[in-house]
């Protein structure tokens, strides 16, 4: 009897023991920082995640090691290391939110298909880290380029619509001018910007998200309320028609009557497909903007108005 009694105590002390350790070794896993940590499945068509975590909290140390963390073969053969073994990345660049990762020239020559994996998967991983507004890819000395020369610009989680190679393959790369505030607010500067979006989704409605998103540079200023919502655009006889929330008119920035208006007609009517602007404030087109631009009638590009 007394033996059963000490195997019983036994089991009891060993399940206990078992417990403790098994909360021990559940609490080292969790701890940190969770980020989700990109790779290639095994067909090289498409995007998997895994969850990592970290304790580091200094910016540029965790840039590095998230990126160094998409490039360490997995025990599991279905997550495959995007980035070529003769590819290297040289140096990392922090500055005003922009990560500048410079590679050397072994870059270029990685397929079209993988490299656009290869961009996306950095994109999403790096982009997660608090303060890193966009990634630029910089080959040797120079920024870096698609295949016919247009440089690829600066790219956050937004650039890619989706993790197959089918979605990423149906992205257009366009150059385009954009047209923000000076500090003044009583002029336009032209801003040329390469944007990534997806087939199917219009030039034109990138162009007036961009605007509303507001500018990345310095000495650009916003011309739009951050929340005012493009309701609809449409193009027809070349002339768009811009449909926007009551926000357009209600909510002021601080800038000229003029700014914000011709923001985003001279951005469209850089377009070849437009030659005039009819803006619309909750489907109505009769009201004039702060009371002295006529929305009326269909509007010109104005060059007067320019830096």
């Amino acid at each position: 009897m007394r033996k059963t009694n000490i195997a019983k105590k036994f089991i009891l002390l060993s399940f206990i023991l078992l417990s403790v350790f098994g909360l021990v070794a559940c609490g080292k896993e969790k701890t940190g920082q969770s980020y989700d940590i990109y790779y290639m499945n095994s067909d090289g068509n498409k995007l998997l995640k895994q969850e990592y975590r970290t304790e580091e909290t200094d910016q540029e140390k965790l840039v590095q090691e998230l990126y160094d963390q998409m490039n360490t073969r997995q025990k599991n053969d279905k997550y495959i290391v995007i980035k070529p073994d003769q590819v290297r990345l040289n140096q990392i660049e922090i500055q005003d939110g922009i990560v500048s990762l410079i590679f050397n020239d072994s870059y270029y020559e990685m397929k079209t298909s993988r490299e656009v994996l290869f961009r996306s998967a950095v994109v999403k991983s790096i982009c997660q880290v608090e303060g890193i507004d966009y990634v630029k890819f910089v080959v040797g000395a120079n920024e870096a380029v698609y295949e016919d020369g247009t440089a690829v610009g600066l790219m956050n989680e937004e650039s890619f619509a989706n993790d197959s190679t089918d979605q990423l393959g149906n992205i257009e790369w366009r150059n385009i001018n954009l047209y923000f505030a000076n500090k003044v607010g009583d002029r336009l500067i032209k801003d040329e910007v390469s944007v990534a979006y997806g087939k199917n989704i219009s030039l034109e409605k990138v162009i007036v998200e961009k605007l509303i998103k507001g500018p990345s540079k310095t000495g650009e200023y916003a011309t739009l309320p951050a929340d005012m919502k493009l309701l609809n655009i449409s193009v027809n006889n070349k002339t768009c028609y811009v449909n926007l929330s009551s926000e357009f008119s209600t909510e002021m920035v601080n800038v000229s009557a003029m700014i914000p208006v011709y923001s985003i007609v001279n951005s469209l009517c850089e377009l070849d497909t437009i030659d005039n602007v009819k803006i619309l404030i909750n489907g109505n087109s009769t009201k004039a903007f702060r009371e002295s631009v006529n929305l009326d009638t269909t509007l010109n590009f104005n060059a007067e108005l320019i830096q």
